[in-house]
């Protein structure tokens, strides 16, 4: 039998009891009386919450006269953290912007932290290509908008019965967009560049991972 077969029937009641968690912020009566602290303390550890959790219960369960089994917790959340403090789990914690797993302990240190630098990197890497993303798309917005002042103008300067100090104001208008509409041009296409050789680190991050 493999390791995934044998923890198959505990994985699946661990998610049993994270759905009844997630249902609500205490424990019941209900819940109280039929916990299962072992399975409790693994959703937990899974999860990477701190061990003083055990505490929210003792006090939800106290109003009913239920004591959780510490032991049993303590036993099944330091399984739950071996799932948890894996390099594979840091650096997609690393890499989706969250904060670093402190409830890890030291003989995972080395291996975790090297796998959530990597997965921090990648966010890093990924959040810079967004901003510039961003930025490209203002700036193509502002473009627009410069380009269809431009085009009003110009459609102005050819109507029928203009005056002449009306039209001499419009090409003043019109000349002075045009070096606007320029920098603009330059400050997107800089832009794209920085973009794709962002994208480039990016995808070479993500393609030197091993995780």
């Amino acid at each position: 039998m493999t390791l995934i077969e044998k923890r198959l029937p505990l994985l699946c009641a661990a998610l049993m009891i994270t759905a009844v968690l997630q249902g609500c912020a205490t424990l019941n009566k209900e819940e109280c009386l039929v916990a299962d602290w072992r399975l409790i303390g693994y959703q937990d550890g899974v999860a990477g919450k701190s061990a003083s959790m055990v505490g929210s219960y003792r006090e939800d369960c106290a109003k009913h006269a239920v004591v959780p089994d510490l032991a049993a917790y303590q036993a099944g959340r330091m399984e739950g953290l071996l799932e948890y403090c894996r390099p594979d789990n840091g650096y997609r914690l690393g890499e989706s912007g969250k904060g670093y797993p402190v409830v890890c302990s030291s003989t995972t240190e080395v291996d975790l932290r090297a796998a959530y630098e990597a997965g921090r990197d990648v966010y890093l890497a990924s959040s810079e290509v967004n901003r510039t993303h961003a930025l490209v798309k203002k700036q193509r917005q502002l473009l627009q908008s410069l380009e269809h002042e431009r085009e009003h103008k110009l459609s102005e300067l050819v109507m029928d019965g203009i005056r002449s100090e009306q039209r001499v104001l419009l090409l003043y208008q019109i000349h002075e967009l045009e070096p606007e509409i320029a920098d603009v041009e330059a400050e997107i296409s800089a832009l794209e560049h920085e973009l794709q050789d962002q994208r480039a680190q990016l995808d070479q991050l993500r393609r030197n991972s091993s995780y």
